[in-house]
């Protein structure tokens, strides 16, 4: 078995064990309620005002979301009148997904697709109007090149390519802006469970301008307050009930408290296939 399998079989491993637990929180009352309600709510708000520019109407257009995860935003794309496909390594993952469109009514426009981000096998050349990829999807994957250029593979030529993902520059920092690691150190980093990666924002935008995606938009931005994801505190810890008043939220998200809210905490890069 090659390293970049080994890399993938691993981290499929444990997410199939965790999807459960995940499911279970991230497809919650509290949680999934308030996007099925509006689907602007699956995404940071500068990026649903950058989605709405470059698609203004999302309604038959072609979306394929690569480590879908908690398939929020795919949700969220087939309430707006998308046709979505809905593609990640953990079949479990995929099977809790499917669940939910079955029970609102939303199998008809999701197609659900086990594949590797880095080949998106099984997907089909130059059939989607947008790949769009959450938070959270980079630091799974070991060959950002192969992950580009399968995205620019399934794009239509004039497609778009928008990536959501945590802001690079806060990968070195700890509690109050202390150094943990060099920016450049960029992994992998393994345990028991998981292989993961740091990835800097030259290896994204790089891999993204050679696989024939123009560079069309760059923003940085401030984590939006949310009292049931505060950003400060590990997901793995919400899910597993720990509990944050409202007052240490407050704090959380005010830099004179918390140095790391100086820093923004996410990127959104907009990307056309020439």
């Amino acid at each position: 078995m090659s390293t970049y399998n080994k890399v993938s079989e691993k981290n499929r491993k444990d997410w199939n064990d965790y999807s459960e637990k995940w499911s279970a929180f991230n497809h919650s009352e509290k949680i999934l309620r308030p996007i099925l309600n509006d689907p602007s709510k699956a995404f940071h708000k500068k990026t649903w005002e950058i989605i709405q520019k470059y698609i203004p109407n999302l309604k038959g257009k072609r979306v394929c979301v690569p480590s879908s995860g908690d398939n929020h935003a795919v949700f969220a794309f087939a309430l707006s009148g998308a046709e979505v496909t809905s593609c990640d390594i953990s079949e479990h993952q995929l099977t809790y997904a499917k669940q939910i469109a079955d029970r609102e009514g939303l199998s008809d426009a999701i197609e659900f697709v086990c594949a590797d981000t880095m080949t998106l096998e099984g997907i089909p050349d130059g059939k989607y109007d947008l790949v769009y990829t959450s938070n959270g999807v980079h630091v799974w994957l070991n060959d950002l090149p192969s992950m580009y250029t399968n995205i620019s593979r399934v794009l239509k030529k004039g497609g778009l390519n928008i990536i959501y993902e945590i802001h690079p520059y806060l990968r070195p920092f700890g509690e109050d802006l202390k150094v943990i690691k060099p920016y450049d150190a960029t992994g992998p980093f393994e345990d028991e469970k998981t292989v993961n990666f740091h990835w800097r924002l030259q290896d994204i935008m790089n891999a993204v301008m050679d696989a024939g995606i123009h560079l069309e938009h760059f923003e940085e931005m401030f984590d939006e307050k949310n009292y049931e994801r505060p950003f400060g505190v590990k997901t793995e810890d919400i899910i597993n009930g720990i509990s944050i008043n409202k007052e240490d939220v407050d704090k959380m998200y005010d830099w004179h408290e918390n140095p790391r809210m100086a820093l923004p905490s996410w990127i959104c890069l907009v990307g056309r296939k020439m």
